[in-house]
């Protein structure tokens, strides 16, 4: 038995989500038929994160077991011809059996992007969210540096479910102006459903003086307040997973 990982790349305009689904397109679906299609024999996917419908990857991981010989530097290649235009494997490796894409992860790094101009781009609105308003980076920024820390991170979520335990770390969050970019990085150690897309939401309604940065923190601290705004999942893309 092998061990073998890839990194993976995916525009998930097209895609319902990374999980499989029956009866619609979804990455670890069109994966697992490549997969097992090359190897000739039934394969699990794994993956180190379930991105939602619409939202993309730089650098998703998965990994999957095999009995199959096929040399790895091989895979990328072999499976590159048979996978759609939106769906590329990137890299291939041998690792441990005990490795997992999801639960071996260290962290994992997101971004949310803005583009900023007066009127939406045909090059942009696949791959970021159009919000043409004047924004306060450091009001965003103030609001970013409380969401860093151990915290029960519920109130940035959507469908909870009972008992489940939210409680999440974030290492770091921060606001850079790009060019006519806005891009928000969020490196932490796992992301609760819709949860950068509600944590970029209210750094946004921070940036348009909509909210005041230390609301963060009593929404972090309540039990029941939930955050209001979730941008739409285009601006989100997975950049990489660390082991």
């Amino acid at each position: 038995m092998r061990a073998l990982a890839l990194t993976v790349e995916y525009d998930g305009t097209d895609f319902h989500g990374f999980a499989l689904q029956s009866n619609v397109r979804t990455v670890q679906g069109v994966l697992t038929k490549a997969v097992q299609k090359l190897l000739q024999e039934e394969t699990l996917l794994f993956g180190a994160s379930r991105t939602d419908a619409g939202v993309h990857a730089r650098a998703q991981t998965v990994h999957f077991h095999t009995i199959c010989p096929i040399p790895v530097y091989r895979i990328p290649e072999a499976l590159n011809k048979a996978l759609p235009p939106d769906l590329k494997v990137r890299r291939a490796w041998e690792t441990n059996l005990d490795f997992h894409a999801r639960f071996s992860a260290k962290s994992r790094v997101y971004h949310y992007t803005l583009y900023c101009p007066a009127h939406p781009s045909v090059w942009q609105t696949r791959y970021a969210c159009h919000y043409p308003f004047r924004l306060n980076l450091q009001a965003m920024q103030a609001a970013a540096d409380q969401l860093v820390g151990t915290h029960n991170f519920r109130a940035f979520a959507i469908k909870v479910e009972a008992g489940q335990n939210c409680e999440r770390t974030l290492f770091s969050a921060t606001v850079q102006k790009r060019g006519y970019r806005i891009v928000m990085r969020f490196e932490g150690t796992a992301f609760l459903r819709g949860m950068v897309r509600l944590m970029a939401g209210s750094l946004v309604l921070a940036g348009r003086e909509k909210m005041k940065p230390d609301t963060i923190g009593a929404l972090l601290r309540s039990k029941e307040a939930h955050a209001s705004l979730m941008m739409p999942p285009q601006g989100l893309c997975l950049m990489k997973v660390n082991y």
